[in-house]
Formats: C-alpha cells, structure tokens, sequence
C-alpha cells in the first residue's frame, strides 16, 4: 500500500475509536466531502501535511500520534 492508503485507514480507525462520523470529521475539519472520500477509497496520490494536521486536531491528537500506528511501519508501505 503506498502512504496515502495507509492515511486513509489510520483515519478510518480514528473515526471508529472516537465514534465519531465522516460527517463530523467533514464539519470538524471543513474538508470536502469528496477530499476525504478520496483519501478513503485510496483515490489520491499524495495527502497533504496540513490536512493531516487538520484531521490530527479534529481527534485531539499530535501529528506524531496520528502516524504512531503499524500502518505506517515501513514494511507495509510501498514506495
């Protein structure tokens, strides 16, 4: 999986551990729905830092916890 699907599952897990919606990350956040649809579906090639900045603040995490998880060991990740 390259970086991008990996930031798509780690946000897709954020969501289910916070209980929270796409809709409230959306409103949280002020990204478009499509933005984070693509992001999910692995349609993007690259993610933003500041929209990972925007993603890590709506969960009330650090940038640094946002990537502290296996999904982003770099055995998993293709370059």
């Amino acid at each position: 999986m390259n970086l991008a699907d990996a930031v798509g599952i780690r946000i897709k897990k954020l969501l289910k551990q916070n209980n929270m919606s796409e809709y409230s990350l959306r409103k949280k956040t002020c990204l478009s729905e499509k933005t984070l649809t693509f992001m999910f579906k692995g349609k993007t090639k690259d993610v933003k830092l500041s929209t990972i900045r925007l993603v890590s603040e709506a969960f009330g995490i650090s940038i640094l916890e946002f990537f502290d998880d296996e999904v982003f060991n770099l055995d998993n990740l293709d370059y």
